[in-house]
């Protein structure tokens, strides 16, 4: 059946309505030239969430980012925001939440002698739809994804157009034209192309089967194909699907364990022949689940696990985890930042990091960037 809610279709399940979203801002972000990387982190002065870059030449980081919402009832609440690079590698694009229906931008220069532009008071349905999924980006527009529609903005003028067209936008690799997603019929789904000037949608792909719930599978226009986790029965199949009929599928499967994929994104290797995404083990007898890195080769080859951290709980984890591959392909990363908001009674509080993980090594290398929990209590951290 048709339904007017694409974006919370592709998350049925997660538990949105029980979710603060102060921890969106958990996904990281390679710089263009794969030598920064843009994490969440805390302000060391208020406790707040916060963004940093890492440097991986220097092994350093540095704060770039904080936001603060102040309320007379409490002394502050970490604003629910969203920061990634923009594709010239100069400019950070942050989102905020400032209220339930109004988003503030500001875009920050990076190494160019620029102003900050700040673009406050945007009208959406839901500010928090537009901080679930990656920024849609193409020359100098953004898109804004909302319940019912999304809005554009242009970073030169201001200027913003908001339509209750029901496409979810993500962010298309060519940087000129967006991949919009549409529900169809009987649990299938639409893929296209949309023109970022006319906002015309060019239907590319239709997904069969059902794709499982919080799991946004990757499209490739020029091959017509997608990329995705499905449901067989109570198991998750990894499929690829190529003009509507299935070409690869195997089974999500670890011996011994119970395993599942745990982000809501998959990315794909350079070589086309590997796909990375996290998942979620746990074994007989264990309380924690194994939190990492799941390589899915597309051939036979077994599935590879990196173990990176644990969690108490499997809850919300899909929307939490959100990692990034570096644009050549060798470095996989994800902050496990959500931590030390969610659960401060965690066993392990060293495991709130970020990870950056060497996938073009026979054995995966790991680079562990601690993130220090916050001493002040922040009063809109509350689950």
């Amino acid at each position: 059946m048709k339904t007017n809610r694409p974006i919370h279709v592709l998350l049925a399940g997660i538990g949105l309505a029980s979710l603060l979203v102060y921890v969106l801002a958990c996904s990281t972000a390679f710089s263009p030239d794969d030598r920064q990387v843009l994490y969440p982190s805390f302000d060391p002065q208020s406790g707040a969430l916060s963004f940093a870059i890492y440097d991986r030449k220097s092994g350093r980081s540095e704060h770039v980012f904080s936001g603060m919402q102040l309320h007379a009832d409490t002394n502050f609440h970490s604003s629910p925001m969203r920061a990634e690079w923009m594709p010239d590698g100069k400019h950070i694009l942050v989102a905020q939440a400032d209220e339930k229906d109004r988003l503030s931008l500001t875009l920050l220069p990076r190494g160019v002698a620029e102003p900050i532009r700040h673009f406050g008071s945007i009208a959406c349905q839901d500010a928090t739809m537009a901080l679930q999924f990656p920024f849609a980006v193409a020359g100098h527009w953004v898109f804004l994804n909302q319940e019912h529609g999304f809005v554009r903005l242009d970073l030169r003028t201001g200027e913003g157009v908001t339509t209750t067209n029901l496409l979810a936008m993500m962010p298309n690799e060519d940087g000129k034209t967006i991949v919009g997603w549409r529900e169809a019929e009987n649990d299938s789904g639409e893929f296209g192309l949309v023109n970022p000037q006319t906002l015309e949608f060019q239907s590319k792909l239709i997904i069969t089967n059902s794709i499982k719930d919080g799991t946004f599978p990757i499209f490739n226009s020029q091959a017509h194909e997608a990329i995705f986790i499905a449901h067989v029965g109570t198991n998750q199949e990894f499929q690829v699907q190529r003009d509507g009929q299935k070409t690869f599928s195997r089974l999500i499967s670890r011996p011994g364990y119970d395993v599942k994929v745990a982000s809501i994104f998959l990315a794909l290797g350079p070589g086309k022949d590997r796909a990375f995404t996290t998942y979620l083990s746990q074994t007989e007898g264990q309380t924690n689940y194994e939190c990492g890195l799941l390589e899915i080769p597309l051939s036979e080859k077994p599935l590879r696990f990196t173990p990176l951290f644990s969690v108490k709980s499997d809850e919300m984890v899909a929307l939490l985890a959100q990692p990034s591959l570096s644009h050549d392909g060798r470095t996989w990363a994800i902050s496990s930042a959500w931590l030390g908001v969610k659960d401060k009674s965690n066993p392990k509080p060293e495991d709130c990091a970020l990870f950056l993980v060497e996938v073009d090594r026979r054995l995966p290398k790991v680079t562990k960037v601690p993130i220090v929990q916050p001493n002040v209590r922040d009063e809109g951290m509350n689950f």
